[in-house]
């Protein structure tokens, strides 16, 4: 069975998120990288568990809410093993990922409800909020029940489409992503560690704050093959990476063929109020890179707020998004004025009064996600 949804999948279009099978031809549906398209045909297809069974790519694979980056997907997402889905600019199908715990297959879905969507062009859509390929015909179509019904699909080109994405089985680009979903979901992935490892580490962090590393890290024995590499923070892992990221600098200077870098972006930043020593250490055998250890002392709330310029930074911004700004350091004011009142309730003022009560914009529509792959990194 090629790339389809599962029934009850929803799909986020200008009338907001819709099950697949309530769709309609004329509705418009918002994609990454080509704005909002038309639909031409959506395919069905349904199978029973038994006939699943017999064939191992019918039976859907389910991803759990989060389990590739916060609120992605923002619900367990199921589709067919052969769905790519849109990670770090590449597409990767699903059945690539499973690891056994936060993505897995569904053998007990009973019947199988398949659908899926073409429109002008391949494009990647907004499933359950997670990225994901739409239909583009690879010869499969004659698979769907009303592969013919469509009038509309007569238009369209069923030869010569060129997909949005490369499409990636296999790679070190597929082993990072793989090693970030494993480490959402606590669990070690040893296919990434198959690959020779050992020997002499050469390397370097180059950059390092509360929330970026980046650096470079080659084998000397093993020059095609890129270094996995672990993130600690007070002896707990934090992020892993993968160095594969290609730099001109590197290759000029004779380290390998360039695609040595790395770049990543932690989860979540560290907290400035807490210590921190950071170490960049290989996977396979906790041999830190040249420059580890990397300390942060903590930081006093009222040092790093004076820092702060928080008129400049609002300085070009506009009327509403100043009165979020002046309504959000209000709740603040009221939380300190808790604090202070626990600490030393007889000298206490009175508690700060709301001085913003009309003129407020109305609620904020809900972001379309943006999921590039600076996002997933943090996965």
């Amino acid at each position: 069975m090629g790339a389809s949804f599962c029934g009850g999948t929803r799909i986020l279009t200008t009338r907001g998120r819709v099950r697949v099978e309530k769709l309609r031809l004329t509705d418009q549906v918002l994609t990454l990288q080509h704005g909002i398209l038309p639909i031409r045909w959506i395919g069905q297809r349904v199978y029973g568990r038994h006939f699943a069974r017999l064939s191992p790519n019918s039976i859907p694979v389910k991803i759990q809410a989060h389990a590739i980056d916060d609120g992605v997907p923002s619900r367990d997402l199921f589709l067919s093993p052969l769905h790519n889905l849109f990670i770090d600019g590449i597409l990767v199908p699903a059945e690539t990922l499973l690891n056994g715990s936060t993505i897995t297959r569904c053998e007990e879905m009973d019947p199988i409800a398949y659908y899926n969507i073409e429109m002008p062009v391949h494009a990647v859509v907004l499933a359950e909020d997670m990225p994901a390929e739409s239909y583009i015909d690879r010869g499969d179509r004659a698979m769907f029940m009303n592969s013919t019904s469509s009038g509309v699909r007569d238009e369209m080109p069923s030869q010569g489409w060129k997909t949005c994405a490369p499409i990636l089985q296999s790679g070190p680009l597929v082993d990072r992503i793989r090693a970030r979903i494993a480490l959402r979901a606590g669990i070690t992935e040893p296919e990434i560690m198959e690959r020779p490892q050992g020997g002499p580490l050469s390397g370097k962090v180059e950059w390092v704050d509360r929330a970026v590393l980046s650096g470079w890290a080659w084998l000397p024995d093993h020059p095609d093959v890129p270094v996995v590499l672990e993130v600690m923070d007070k002896g707990t892992i934090v992020a892993v990476t993968v160095a594969d990221q290609f730099r001109s600098d590197l290759r000029r200077a004779g380290i390998g063929n360039g695609h040595h870098a790395f770049h990543v972006e932690l989860p979540r930043p560290l907290d400035p109020r807490e210590p921190h020593e950071l170490t960049v250490r290989r996977a396979a055998d906790g041999k830190t890179l040249n420059g580890c250890p990397f300390s942060f002392s903590a930081i006093a709330p009222s040092s790093a707020l004076t820092d702060l310029d928080l008129a400049a930074m609002i300085e070009e911004a506009d009327l509403p998004e100043t009165l979020r700004v002046l309504e959000w350091l209000e709740r603040q004011a009221v939380k300190l004025h808790a604090r202070m009142v626990a600490i030393d309730p007889a000298n206490s003022t009175t508690a700060p009064e709301t001085v913003i009560t009309r003129n407020r914009p109305g609620p904020r529509p809900r972001p379309v996600p943006r999921l590039s792959g600076s996002k997933l990194a943090r996965m």
